[in-house]
């Protein structure tokens, strides 16, 4: 049914299969190196982003993370909701999951993904800035006190049930933990939650992932870390 153009190293690309997952629907997995401007790709989505989705019963790009989750939300609206049952409810899962596509993510993966990875396919390709990682960081250290913050009253960010907001989070937190970013040490009560995450079966594909020539740390597909 659906064409997802990806990258395995990408946190939304990651949101959009783990919320595909949590929803019983299949996808055909195409992973797009957006940083090569290839001419089809552009034509889907002149921004060269990932991930976009190609809807197949009907001929529809959908560009966005968060566009695509509501979209198959909407085409799917007799399966379980995973941005909330209430008008609330939705707000707040909606907020969270902005919350770690935006802030999370330019604060702290944005830097970590560049400096670690991407960054040896641009022009000026260097060696990682220490300066830049120690400032992710002091972010990162900010935003985890956050999610203990949410999680002092609740089991998942958004409340009792699994929703958008945690896949959006767990998915940034994977990728900074797929180079060894985070000292679990110094965050037990958001490792609890992270574990609890990873135990989720609609979580394993995406711990599957590796890229070429780098290899995650030992802990990172492990449950029990």
């Amino acid at each position: 049914m659906y064409r997802l153009y990806h990258h395995p190293i990408c946190p939304f690309s990651r949101k959009v299969r783990v919320h595909l997952a949590a929803k019983e629907i299949g996808c055909e997995l195409i992973q797009e190196n957006f940083w090569e401007r290839k001419k089809e790709f552009i034509a889907m989505n002149p921004a060269c982003t990932v991930p976009v989705m190609f809807d197949n019963n009907n001929a529809v790009v959908v560009v966005n993370s968060s566009v695509i989750i509501e979209y198959v939300e909407e085409r799917h609206e007799n399966t379980r909701s995973f941005i909330g049952e209430s008008a609330a409810e939705r707000a707040e899962v909606r907020r969270l999951q902005y919350w770690f596509d935006e802030k999370f993510y330019h604060e702290v993966s944005k830097h970590v993904l560049n400096e670690r990875y991407f960054n040896r396919y641009s022009s000026s390709s260097s060696s990682p800035s220490s300066e830049v990682l120690r400032v992710s960081r002091r972010n990162l250290n900010i935003h985890m006190g956050y999610i203990e913050y949410l999680l002092e009253s609740k089991r998942y960010l958004a409340g009792d049930q699994i929703t958008v907001a945690d896949f959006a989070a767990a998915c940034q937190i994977s990728v900074l933990d797929y180079f060894g970013d985070i000292n679990w040490h110094h965050y037990s009560p958001a490792k609890d939650w992270y574990s609890m995450i990873k135990s989720h079966k609609i979580f394993s594909e995406i711990l599957k992932d590796r890229i070429p020539s780098i290899v995650p740390v030992e802990w990172y597909s492990k449950l029990d870390f």
